[in-house]
């Protein structure tokens, strides 16, 4: 959560601006309102001050980053929009609004990069009845559905009437759990241990070594979707999308 917050307090101190932590608005919902207004007045750059100080209370949620996010495209920031949208799609993936402004911002990218979960189809028969549902909430859903598992199981075993009865039931509940528990490994390999990251500055050297001599690769806009491998120093290895490796300077690629 600090790392969210650094990065996008670095994000607004190039944008320039004052802080609001002098001025007693500790409340969150008192900040969030001050927020909207501000952004209703067109002042985006205040903004997103005031939205990152909700941040700076503690408070995390899809709307919060999805405001943030139409402020930096406001100020034509495409790079900090999406990546916005995108931390905010990982809380609310089927908020209709977000979908419709995370491609609009996209439709300013010459390649969006990884724009799109893996068509595979396994990931598709385990990621369709979940979809509405987000990491945590599906984590949650798996451990109901282990526990109501593990007591019809418990039952079947003490009491054999009770067995005959239920057993197409409990099994049925134990086929969803492992369903469930699957489509949640698939999910948390492809938005936590797969690390994404979007490109906030426009027209990056991307290069073969991790040195400023090092000759450059290919180049990425603003706004580009990639993989983050590792972290060295001041660089950071990525992969385009058609697999290519390659550094770039850290604060050019900001993690999801």
């Amino acid at each position: 959560m600090k790392k969210i917050i650094l990065v996008l307090a670095l994000s607004f101190f190039i944008l320039g601006g004052h802080s609001f932590a002098d001025d007693g608005a500790a409340d969150p919902n008192k900040l969030f309102y001050k927020a909207n207004s501000l952004y209703e007045a067109r002042d985006y750059t205040k903004a997103i001050e005031a939205y990152l100080a909700v941040l700076d209370t503690g408070v995390e949620s899809g709307n919060l980053y999805y405001n943030i996010g139409n402020s930096f495209f406001k100020l034509g920031k495409i790079g900090y929009a999406i990546l916005c949208y995108e931390r905010a799609r990982r809380i609310v993936p089927r908020d209709s609004d977000l979908k419709s402004n995370l491609e609009y911002a996209r439709s300013f990218v010459e390649d969006p990069g990884y724009d799109v979960p893996p068509r595979n189809i396994i990931f598709k028969v385990v990621r369709l009845p979940f979809r509405a549902l987000n990491l945590s909430a599906l984590a949650i859903l798996a451990a109901l559905l282990y526990l109501c598992a593990v007591a019809l199981l418990a039952a079947s075993i003490l009491n054999r009437i009770f067995a005959r009865k239920l057993r197409i039931v409990t099994w049925g509940i134990v086929a969803i759990f492992l369903f469930t528990l699957s489509a949640f490994s698939v999910r948390f390999r492809y938005e936590v241990m797969q690390k994404h990251g979007i490109v906030v500055q426009n027209d990056v050297d991307c290069k073969y070594e991790p040195i400023d001599r090092s000759t450059t690769y290919y180049k990425l806009g603003e706004g580009s979707k990639v993989l983050v491998l590792k972290t060295r120093n001041d660089w950071r290895q990525i992969r385009r999308s058609d697999g290519k490796i390659s550094w770039v300077k850290k604060d050019a690629v900001e993690p999801i």
